[in-house]
């Protein structure tokens, strides 16, 4: 499991009941459902190119970031 970083944010009381209620009907984390569904926004507004110049100029040493974050995700083109 990759390092997580601690994110507060505030979810619209609808989006938090219709979170709580996925959650709880396909047996999922709550923060799995949200990071997946970050990773999805992130991918259609910047593109897969764009993520892999932030994600290689915050740490150009280390390219397992980058590999983990593409791996198991269709990205479009």
């Amino acid at each position: 499991m990759s390092q997580m970083t601690k994110l507060k944010c505030n979810l619209d009381d609808d989006l938090a009941i219709l979170l709580r209620d996925y959650a709880e009907q396909q047996g999922l984390d709550q923060d799995a459902i949200v990071n997946q569904a970050v990773k999805d926004l992130l991918a259609k507004k910047l593109g897969k190119h764009k993520i892999a110049q932030l994600l290689k100029d915050s740490e150009p040493e280390n390219d397992y970031r980058l590999e983990h974050f593409f791996s198991g995700y269709d990205w479009p083109e």
